[in-house]
Parts: structure tokens; sequence; C-alpha cells
């Protein structure tokens, strides 16, 4: 029996569950199941990635916004999710919103053509294929407009104007960076004088050089600055921008006159009166070596050729002054001859600190214009560093002058400007000294004395007439002769340079004069060994070349070191009173060179050889030499 009614309870479960499958299948409709999950699955919205940060920048009339905080990257980079839009709208709050869209996710965006000087806000959306947009990230920005650009342009600094009758120089001295911007170049249109526009492109310093103006009239210079404007925050525009800012200048007239510079210069060219006018008359202009400015070249438009040798131009070398024992002599003056050269070396020339001519821009305005045609130089005489400035000129409009043109001739004569007692050195150098020229002495020294040589060319000596034969000489006009009366044993005089020259042993590298004893044979012949009666040492000159004397050193820069010439061969008897005997010293061991310590600037010519014999001058027996003929060779036969 229990078996039996189990077995019914299975069946009753059993069949229970069958009808309940039955009932729900009865009651529910296959295609109303499906449309309930349709309609909820059409109700959810499923939102592409958004940007993870936003920050701008200020452009001018733009804006760029970086989306990325791993930088600006390329699109095809980027992966989010099902983000393939960048979507940027502004303006939403007003009657013509701006939506701007890109097919691609971008790391940012640049949004241009905002001219308005105002608040812009800005929201960036990711946008899936579908259309449906991420969260925005939102940003106000202020452009840099023209009306920001009008405002930088009123706080451009206006040029100084140097004003020459024809041309002009604009320059900013402070330069034209300021709190407000950077400048990074210029643009200069203007008319000139023909009717012709001429436009300059200056990309470093601001400087304009214009010529060919019109005399008398106004000009404007229609000047664009390139410039990067610095933001209140103290950052900087994204862009450059150009600002433009008209100049306007009346030229003078011919008769306003100008201040002179190189006053010296200019008055040894001959120009004496300094306006526009008169310089406009000038067409070639001489600069020596020691100049230290072309900035008086801007005056003279009408020059094209230049001297930069200083050749003839009386007045401008330095001058230097000794003294000692109660003596002062002066050295210098006059003109550049042609064996002096800078005593500096080219490295010293070369140096931040060196003596490079001032002023080239205003040179090379005048070469580049086309204004200078003509330019003669020696090389190194202003620097090396100078050189290298000329260089791209050479050939066209510079001129190098070489050691063979007739510039320089066979041989120099030393002029009496740089004639000096040897007494400013020791006691034991004493002369009475005289020239026979109308140079010496000079006004306020009494160091030399003038000697009025007759026609006859004949001088009297302890009291006997002595005819000096000057048809032996090559200056045989008598004019250029040094009387020397011994009143020491080491008697000697001096030729000196001012500090900054040397000699230059290079291109003139021997030294010759004539030498002539206007004394009686027996008061320069020695007859009693060593307790002398005559004095025969004073047959021989002695020349020592020199960087400065032993009691100047700080007129050199250079060591003085050991520098012998040796002494020279005496004068025979049938010389004395009859016959200029000529010596010549060679100086090639002292050339002067790029590396050398050897920038002689004197010679100490020594009548008597310092030897031990003793002297004591008497005025009845002087002992009287000549000397004359002093030159600069370039070969022994000079």
């Amino acid at each position: 029996m229990k078996t039996l009614f189990e077995n019914r309870n299975i069946h009753l479960f059993l069949s229970g569950i069958l009808i309940m499958m039955a009932l729900i299948i009865a009651s529910c409709d296959k295609d109303a199941i499906y449309d309930s999950i349709k309609d909820f699955s059409e109700k959810e919205e499923i939102y592409p990635a958004a940007f993870d940060t936003i920050y701008g920048r200020v452009g001018f009339e733009r804006v760029e916004i970086d989306l990325r905080k791993d930088g600006r990257i390329p699109a095809s980079k980027i992966i989010m999710g099902r983000a393939q839009k960048t979507i940027v709208t502004y303006d939403t709050d007003t009657p013509d919103p701006k939506e701007i869209v890109i097919d691609s996710v971008c790391s940012y965006v640049n949004v241009t053509n905002l001219t308005e000087p105002r608040l812009y806000r800005f929201l960036i959306y990711t946008e899936d294929q579908y259309g449906y947009r991420s969260t925005p990230q939102e940003i106000s920005l202020v452009p840099y407009t023209s009306y920001d650009r009008d405002v930088l342009s009123e706080g451009i600094l206006n040029p100084n104007a140097s004003i020459a009758s024809s041309a002009i120089l604009l320059e900013w001295p402070t330069g034209l960076h300021t709190i407000m911007m950077e400048y990074h170049g210029l643009i200069c249109r203007y008319t000139d004088a023909d009717g012709k526009s001429e436009a300059d492109t200056l990309l470093n310093s601001p400087r304009v050089y214009a010529s060919n103006l019109p005399s008398g009239q106004e000009v404007t210079f229609d000047m664009t600055y390139r410039v990067l404007p610095i933001l209140d925050d103290g950052r900087e525009l994204l862009d450059t921008i150009n600002v433009e800012r008209p100049y306007v200048v009346q030229m003078p007239t011919p008769d306003q006159p100008f201040v002179p510079t190189e006053l010296n210069t200019l008055r040894g060219n001959g120009i004496n009166v300094f306006t526009l006018e008169e310089a406009d008359k000038v067409t070639e202009l001489v600069y020596p070596m020691n100049m230290t400015t072309f900035a008086d070249l801007f005056f003279f438009n009408k020059v094209h050729t230049l001297d930069l040798t200083g050749k003839g131009l009386p007045g401008t070398l330095e001058v230097l002054d000794y003294g000692r024992n109660g003596v002062t002599s002066r050295v210098g003056g006059g003109a550049w001859q042609e064996f002096m050269m800078p005593v500096d070396q080219p490295a010293k020339i070369n140096a931040a600190t060196g003596n490079a001519p001032e002023s080239l821009q205003t040179l090379k305005d005048a070469i580049e214009s086309g204004q200078i045609t003509t330019i003669r130089y020696i090389e190194k005489t202003m620097g090396t560093a100078f050189d290298t400035f000329l260089e791209p000129y050479v050939g066209t409009v510079v001129t190098k002058i070489p050691n063979s043109d007739p510039f320089f001739p066979d041989r120099v004569f030393i002029e009496p400007q740089f004639f000096a007692n040897g007494w400013v050195q020791a006691d034991a150098w004493d002369m009475n000294l005289s020239h026979s020229g109308n140079f010496l002495p000079r006004p306020g020294y009494t160091d030399i004395s003038r000697w009025n040589l007759p026609n006859t060319g004949e001088d009297v000596v302890n009291g006997e007439t002595v005819n000096l034969q000057l048809g032996q000489l090559i200056q045989n006009d008598g004019k250029n002769i040094y009387r020397c009366v011994i009143k020491q044993k080491n008697a000697t005089f001096i030729f000196a340079l001012p500090r900054q020259w040397r000699f230059d042993n290079q291109r003139y590298p021997y030294v010759k004069f004539k030498m002539f004893i206007g004394c009686k044979k027996e008061v320069v012949t020695n007859n009693a060994g060593a307790n002398q009666v005559g004095w025969d040492i004073f047959r021989l000159p002695w020349i020592r070349p020199m960087n400065s004397l032993w009691g100047y050193p700080q007129n050199s820069d250079y060591t003085q070191q050991s520098w012998d010439a040796g002494k020279q061969a005496k004068m025979g008897d049938a010389e004395i009173q009859t016959s200029w005997h000529e010596y010549t010293i060679d100086m090639r061991a002292n050339d002067g060179g790029d590396n050398s310590q050897r920038r002689n600037r004197v010679y100490a010519v020594n009548i008597g050889g310092e030897g031990s014999a003793t002297f004591a001058y008497t005025s009845a027996k002087e002992v009287v030499v000549y000397i004359a003929d002093f030159r600069l060779c370039k070969t022994t036969s000079d």
C-alpha cells in the first residue's frame, strides 16, 4: 500500500508542474515579451569618452586649447572608446552660436577668427557615430585682437634720427624690447629723391640707413614692426604680429651745421666749415690709422673714395713727452710716414677689448648703398678684425696696397718731428743739438735749437770754416741735417715714435744714414793710448733699436730684450772734414712679426760707443758731428 501511495504522490507533483507550464504558455504572448525588452533598450543612451583636461593659450585673433594631460599627440594614436569626432562650440548664448566639427579626436584645437576684444566661452565634446556627445570640457578665454595691437603700437618708441642733407640714420639706442613685447624685426619703406620706393628688412638690431633723400622736404618712413606681445600674466602671445607705425621727418636744408667727431681728421682734409652744404662738396676723404670712429662719414653723402692710410694728413699723430735731468723733449705730431705701423699685435686687436674702429656700420651703410666705391687700405694697419670686416669688399670696393705699390717709396726719410735729445735718458748722453730745417725747435721747448746753415753749405767749427759737402747728400738742400756737439762721452740722441706706433721693419728692413765729422782729425784721433788726447771713439756710431728707452718702460707694452745692431766701422782720417760716410743697419732680425716682442719704437744713435775712456768737454776743441739722410729703406741700395 505504501509503495502505491508514494508513486501516486510523485505523479501528482509532476502533473502540477505540467499544468503550471501550460497556464504560463496560455497566458503569455511571445511577441509581447520581446516588445517590452525592445522598449527598454531604446530608452538607454551610451555616451562616448570625454576629454580629461582643458587649458588654453591666447594668440592673435585665435586661441589654442589643449585637451589631454599627456600632451599633443596625433589623432591616429588616440583611443577614446566610441569617440570619433571633436566638437567645439562657443557663443552659444548669442543669436549667432558657433560650432566647429572636426572629423577626428584631437589632443588640442585651434580656434580662429576671434576678432572681438571680449571673453569667449568654449564647450568642447567628443562625438560617436550615433551623434552621442560626451560630457563637455569648458573654458573661457580673451583673444588678442587688432584693438590690443593698436594699443601696443602707441608704446613703441620713435627712433633717434641723425640727419644729413640727403641721408638719415634711425637708431633705437635702448632697443625695442620692452615689458610689453619682444622685438623680432622691422620692415621700413620710403620713397627717395628719384621717386623710387625703397624697402629695408632688418631682422636683428633696429637700425635704418637711408640715402638719396630729398633735401628740405618731408619724408615718411612706413615702419612695420615684427613683435611678440607679452600678456598681463607674463606669458608670451602665441603669435608674432606686425605693428604699423609711420615715422615722419623733415629733411634739413643745406645750410644746417653739424658737429664733427673727428675734428683734426676733417681739418687735415682741408674742411673748416661744417655745414651740410660744404660736406656735399667733398668727394674724397683721408682717414688716419689712429682714427676712432667713422661717425662723421655719415654727413658726407657725396664721398665715394676713402683713403684709410692717413698719408699726407697734417697734425694727426699723437705726441709723447720725455722729461728728465731738467730737460723735456717731445716727439710725434705732424703726419704719418710710410715706415710707421701700429704697435699692437693683431692678436690684441682681435680681443674683445681691442681697438678696432667704432661705427663700422656707418661705413658699411655707405658701401652697401653704393655711395663708397673705392677704399685704399694697408693690411693689418687697423687690426685683423678690421681686415675681416673689409674682406667681403676686397677686389670690388677695397684695394689693399701692396709693398710694391708706388705708394711705398723705396726709401723714407725720418722727419725731425721724431728727433729728441738723449739727455732725457741720462746725463752721460748729453749733446748740444741743433737742426738746419724749420721744424725744430718745437715752440716752448729748448732741448734742440735751430741751426742757420748758410746757403754756401759752410759751418764754423772751433773757429774754422768747414765745407759740409752738401752735394754728397741725397737731401742736398741742407734742410734736414742734425748738428751734434759732444758734451759727454756717451753722447746720444734718439729718433722715437709715439707710444702707439712702431717702425715697420718688415717693409723697410734697413736703416741708413750719413755721418760727417766737422772738427779736425786730431780732435778725434787717439795719440796717447789710454790717456787720450784725441777721441777717435767719436768716429764710430752705434745704433741701438729699442721698444722704449730704459728710463721709460711705460712707453711700451713689450719687453726691451737685448738688441744690438753692432758698432759701425770708424771713419778714416781721409774722410774727416771731407766726406759723408754712409752706414747701413740690417733690421731684419727685428721684423716686428705678428708674434714678435720686437716692436721697436726708438733708435738710439750713440756717437762714441760708450767705451771706458774718459772725456771732458772743451769749448776750444769741440767734437762736432753731423747726421743726415737718416732713412728707412727696402733694400741696401736705396
